[in-house]
C-alpha cells in the first residue's frame, strides 16, 4: 500500500511516464491479494442453476459481441476520442514514454481503462470489433457478477430470473455494445457486494480480499461504480447492527479496504493533489447551476421548479421519461412493457419484504446519477443500476414461483418470455435501424 501509494504521489503531475510504474503496482496489488488470502477455500457446488448461467452468459456474449461492426455500426464521438487517445497515448508516442495510467485522461475518465482499449485494438485489431469487444465480454461477465449477487443477498431463482432479464435486456445490450467504459459498472458492483457477502457468510475471508480488489479495480472505470463503496458501507452496517461477533468482521471488512486502498491508492493521490482535473467532468455536469436551471425554467433563480423537474425526471427515467442524451436516445424509458409494470411491482414488493438493497441501489443512481446533473435522465449515468432493475423485476415473477400454485411455473415462464422478446424486438427491431443521430462517426484512428 505504500509502495502503490508513493508511485501515485510521486508521478500524480506527470502525464507522460516511462511505463514501470503500472508493471510495480500490479506485482504489490499481487503481493496484497497473496499474503491476505487464506488458504483454504470453500468448496463452489456446481449445480444445474450454476449450467444455466453458463448458458445465458453465452448467450449474452453472442447477443452482444455479433455483427458489433453494423450494428448499430457508426461511433459515438467519445468512443472515437476514446479509440484515438488509446492508439496515439498509451504505449506510444515518439519519446518513448506512455500516458500515465493512474491519472485521468480524455473528459476527465481514469486513464487505465485506456490500456484495455489498446490492449484490446492490438490483438483484435484496428477496427469498430477491437474497440467494442472489451465491453460485449463485459456485458457477458455482468450476468453472471448480477446473478451471483442476487443469488446472496435474495435467493437463487431470483438471481436466475435476473440473470435471463438482463441477458436481454435492450438498455444492457445497447451499452455492451459500445466501446465505453460505463458497462463495468454492472460488473464491478454486483462483484464486491457478491464476494462479500458469500465470503462472510462462509467464513471464508478471501471473499473480503476479492470485494476489495473488485471494489480498488472499479475506481480506474466509471464513475457510477463508486456507488458499490455505498452499498459496501450499507452491508458492513447492517452486519455491524445483526451481528454480536464485531471484532471477526472488524478484521474481515479490514481486509477488504486494505486491498482496495492498495488498488485504488495512485488514483487517490492523484485526487489529492491534482482535484481540479480530477473532479473536471463532475462540474461541467453539476445541473445545480444559474444556466442549468435558466434553461429548464427560463428563471436562473426559480430554484422550486427546478426542484421538481429534477425530481421527476430523475425516478421517472425508470418507467416515463426518455434518454435525454444521444449516448442512446431510444425515445423510452430504461423499462418498457410489462417489465415497466413488474419493476414498480417490485419496488414496492421489496419495501414489503425489507430488501432495501436494490432500493437504496436504484435512489443512489437517481439521486447522484439523475437529481444532482444537468440533462436527466442521461442513460450513461444510470448504466450502474441495470442488476438493481433486474433484480427488482425478478422479485414477482419469483413470488409468484414461490405459491406453488398450478400454472404458477407456465405464467412465469410466459412473463420471462414476453419480457425478453419485447426488449430484443424494441432493440434489434426498432433501435437500430432509428439509431441515436450521435452514433455518426466511421471508424477512423490515426
Amino acid at each position: 500500500m505504500l509502495v502503490t501509494s508513493l508511485i501515485g504521489y510521486a508521478f500524480a503531475l506527470d502525464i507522460r511516464v516511462q511505463g514501470w510504474q503500472v508493471w510495480v503496482w500490479a506485482i504489490c496489488v499481487c503481493v496484497t491479494v497473496v499474503m491476505l488470502m487464506p488458504t483454504h477455500r470453500p468448496a463452489l457446488r456446481l449445480d444445474t442453476t450454476s449450467r444455466w448461467l453458463v448458458v445465458l452468459a453465452l448467450i449474452a456474449l453472442l447477443l452482444r459481441v455479433t455483427a458489433l461492426e453494423t450494428v448499430p455500426g457508426l461511433l459515438h464521438v467519445d468512443e472515437l476520442g476514446l479509440g484515438n487517445f488509446a492508439r496515439q497515448s498509451v504505449l506510444a508516442g515518439p519519446d518513448g514514454l506512455t500516458h500515465n495510467p493512474f491519472i485521468t485522461g480524455p473528459a476527465s475518465q481514469p486513464a487505465l481503462y485506456h490500456y484495455l482499449i489498446r490492449l484490446s485494438l492490438a490483438l483484435v485489431g484496428d477496427s469498430i470489433t477491437g474497440l467494442r469487444i472489451t465491453s460485449a465480454l463485459a456485458g457477458a461477465l455482468a450476468v453472471m457478477a448480477t446473478y451471483a449477487a442476487i443469488a446472496v443477498l435474495h435467493n437463487r431463482r431470483t438471481a436466475l430470473i435476473a440473470a435471463v432479464i438482463m441477458t436481454t435486456y435492450h438498455f444492457h445490450i445497447h451499452w455492451s455494445r459500445l466501446g465505453l467504459n460505463n458497462i463495468w459498472d454492472t460488473v464491478w458492483v454486483p462483484m464486491v457486494l457478491a464476494t462479500f457477502v458469500w465470503g462472510w457468510r462462509h467464513r471464508w475471508s478471501g471473499g473480503a480480499v476479492l470485494a476489495g480488489l473488485a471494489l480498488g479495480l472499479s475506481q480506474y472505470f466509471y464513475a457510477g461504480s463508486k456507488i458499490g463503496l455505498v452499498l459496501l458501507a450499507v452491508i458492513i452496517a447492517w452486519r455491524w447492527w445483526k451481528d454480536t461477533d464485531r471484532g471477526r468482521l472488524a478484521i474481515y471488512a479490514g481486509k477488504s479496504l486494505i486491498t482496495a486502498a492498495c488498488v485504488a491508492a495512485p488514483l487517490v493521490m492523484f485526487m489529492l493533489r491534482d482535484p481540479a482535473n480530477y473532479f473536471q467532468r463532475a462540474e461541467e455536469v453539476f445541473g445545480w447551476q444559474s444556466e442549468s436551471i435558466r434553461q429548464i425554467t427560463g428563471d436562473p433563480n426559480d430554484v422550486g421548479t427546478f426542484f421538481w423537474h429534477q425530481v421527476t425526471r430523475s425516478l421517472g427515467a425508470f418507467t416515463t421519461f426518455p434518454d435525454t442524451t444521444g449516448f442512446y436516445g431510444p425515445g423510452v424509458p430504461l423499462v418498457i412493457g410489462l417489465g415497466s409494470l413488474l419493476f414498480v411491482i417490485g419496488v414496492l414488493l421489496a419495501i414489503l419484504q425489507r430488501r432495501f438493497i436494490p432500493i437504496v441501489w436504484i435512489l443512489l443512481t437517481a439521486l447522484l446519477g439523475g437529481f444532482l446533473l444537468a440533462s436527466v435522465p442521461g442513460s450513461s449515468h444510470y448504466v450502474v443500476s441495470i442488476p438493481a432493475i433486474c433484480w427488482l423485476i425478478a422479485i414477482p415473477l419469483n413470488g409468484l414461483a414461490e405459491t406453488d400454485r398450478q400454472g404458477a411455473l407456465a405464467l412465469v415462464v410466459a412473463a420471462l418470455l414476453i419480457v425478453m422478446l419485447t426488449d430484443l424486438y424494441f432493440y434489434f427491431g426498432v433501435y437500430v435501424p432509428n439509431h441515436s443521430s450521435d452514433l455518426q462517426y466511421p471508424f477512423l484512428l490515426h
